[in-house]
């Protein structure tokens, strides 16, 4: 059945890295849960305003106490995370009443494979693009880049832990200035254990 989505959004500065993080979810207020949509990291506030004047999101304003629970729970679990502490995000998730909803975000097979098999990468793990296609039977390692350029869900879907085969990092999220992306996920690796030098 068809059902009208209201996106609304909430932001927030994480304790430890610097870019801002931006959260979007749809507040299902029937199953008190939230459906997370999208998460991203802006080099400033500014750039966050921008971003919601342009796309027309709501600001959340938390009229559900059971709404206002679950971001806090889920800000602090980032927070967490980013703190070092080892907290498998896309687990934590399921403890949270916080839906993914990965079927309408990954539409194609080749997509929901690359996926599922990016969330058995634990923290302090890594893996390359050519690895995972192996392990999907694959040989277009390149259309694994094409379908973590598209994740919604950095963090919780962990794309920061594929790396090249050569050993240098590639690209985050797609989206970012080449170096700002590229720091943020060697900063991210390097929470988890995981120091890349290239």
């Amino acid at each position: 059945m068809w059902r009208y989505v209201e996106i609304s959004v909430f932001y927030f500065k994480p304790n430890i890295i610097d870019p801002f993080i931006i959260i979007s979810y749809d507040y299902l207020k029937n199953q008190k849960k939230i459906n997370l949509t999208e998460i991203r990291f802006f080099k400033s506030e500014s750039d966050i305003l921008e971003y919601i004047r342009i796309n027309k999101f709501e600001m959340s304003n938390h009229k559900d106490d059971k709404e206002r629970s679950i971001l806090l729970q889920l800000e602090n679990a980032i927070n967490d995370y980013l703190t070092g502490i080892i907290i498998d995000l896309f687990e934590e998730m399921k403890s949270m009443d916080v839906l993914l909803d990965l079927r309408n975000k990954f539409k194609t097979d080749f997509s929901q494979k690359v996926i599922n098999s990016l969330i058995k990468i634990r923290p302090g793990e890594s893996t390359t693009y050519s690895d995972i296609a192996k392990k999907i039977n694959s040989k277009a390692y390149r259309a694994v880049g094409s379908v973590l350029r598209n994740n919604p869900l950095p963090l919780i879907i962990p794309c920061h832990r594929v790396i090249k085969q050569n050993g240098k990092l590639g690209g985050f999220m797609g989206q970012m200035d080449e170096d700002w992306g590229t720091n943020l996920k060697r900063s991210l690796l390097k929470i988890e254990g995981n120091i890349i030098s290239k």
